[in-house]
């Protein structure tokens, strides 16, 4: 299963995977993908949470790269991943590697309350 939204200040966008996902699920998230990330600035923020993911198909990974190139193409800043337990991070490590653009900047907590306390506290220093 999965979910994927954006803000409305267009600076955010999330995806969260849970259970089990299938390669026919990672190519709706993909499509979903691409239609929030048209009202979306340049420079926005892509928080995964892989905290409630079981497993995904190995065909995914194809799919999880083209999500990393059309991110570079609008205009990513930053990547933001929740894993709880390396052994769910199922390969984004590895494909990022090849698809994501070298001035992306990559944070990996193992909890969402850890990614929101560390991201506020650098909002509060911009400020």
């Amino acid at each position: 299963m999965y979910r994927t939204e954006a803000d409305s200040s267009g600076r955010v966008v999330t995806m969260s995977f849970s259970d089990h996902v299938g390669s026919d699920e990672m190519s709706c998230c993909f499509t979903q993908l691409r239609a929030l990330l048209d009202h979306m600035q340049p420079g926005f923020l892509l928080l995964t949470d892989l905290s409630g993911l079981d497993s995904m198909d190995v065909e995914c990974a194809a799919c999880i790269g083209e999500i990393m190139d059309l991110c570079n193409a609008k205009g990513i800043k930053r990547v933001v991943r929740i894993v709880p337990d390396p052994r769910k991070d199922i390969g984004f490590n590895l494909v990022a590697r090849f698809h994501q653009a070298p001035n992306v900047e990559v944070s990996i907590y193992e909890s969402l309350a850890e990614a929101i306390q560390c991201l506020s506290c650098e909002d509060a220093g911009d400020i």
